[in-house]
């Protein structure tokens, strides 16, 4: 059973990163041409019905694919990635997020990112940041090695990542001191079953409710506020 002091689990769209991943990801792979233009008002039903809560975000994150780069091959996929990645990587993660993330693993801890967005593109922020293991979004893929629109099991989102995380910490050990990062109230059950939560750069509800919750408050646009 592994051995660690501390573990650090950090969401990724709007708290590692300034803004969230996933349609930046998608026109970084397939520009919003005529063609692409067209596929989202294909895509607008599913949109509306969604903030209307008749489908659910899983479904919404489907059909953004099947209308953007389902059908792709792994090997341009994982392209896409890697320039979408160095792209973000240089401009888009707050300096906060770096700083706290250097921290950890200068204390020897384990080091976790739980987030919603899929793992062909999570997994690469995570090893090039640093990251000893991956909770997200699982992909889908046919026979011939093509991205499929579909999302394997649970959204990693609210509930599903609280019970992907509490699944992944079972085999850790239980002393173990278990701090979380989220900007998203979403992500509040997580904040309060960690030993310590910690709302960063929160929205509104989250900011809201963080007090009542003994959840810290900070700002990662500032390097110190690790």
């Amino acid at each position: 059973m592994l051995s660690i002091p501390a573990a650090a689990v950090f969401d990724l769209d709007r708290t590692i990163t300034r803004f969230g991943t996933y349609t930046p990801f998608l026109l970084n792979a397939r520009p919003l041409g005529p063609a692409m233009l067209w596929n989202f008002i294909k895509g607008l039903p599913t949109l509306a019905k969604y903030h209307a809560g008749r489908v659910s975000r899983a479904a919404l994150k489907e059909t953004m694919l099947r209308y953007s780069i389902a059908g792709a091959q792994r090997s341009q996929i994982e392209a896409w990635t890697d320039r979408f990645a160095t792209r973000w990587l240089e401009s888009q993660i707050r300096p906060g997020a770096r700083a706290a993330i250097a921290r950890h693993r200068a204390a020897g801890d384990h080091l976790v990112l739980a987030t919603a967005s899929f793992d062909f593109y999570a997994q690469v922020f995570a090893e090039r940041l640093g990251f000893d293991h991956v909770i997200s979004t699982a992909s889908v893929w046919d026979a011939g090695d093509r991205l499929c629109a579909q999302v394997e099991g649970d959204n990693c989102y609210g509930e599903a990542k609280l019970a992907a995380v509490k699944a992944y910490f079972s085999s850790l050990p239980a002393s173990a001191r278990v701090i979380a990062y989220s900007d998203h109230h979403s992500d509040l059950d997580l904040l309060r079953w960690a030993h310590e939560g910690v709302a960063v750069n929160p929205d509104s509800k989250l900011r809201r409710v963080a007090p009542a919750h003994n959840l810290s408050v900070v700002d990662w646009d500032v390097a110190d506020a690790a």
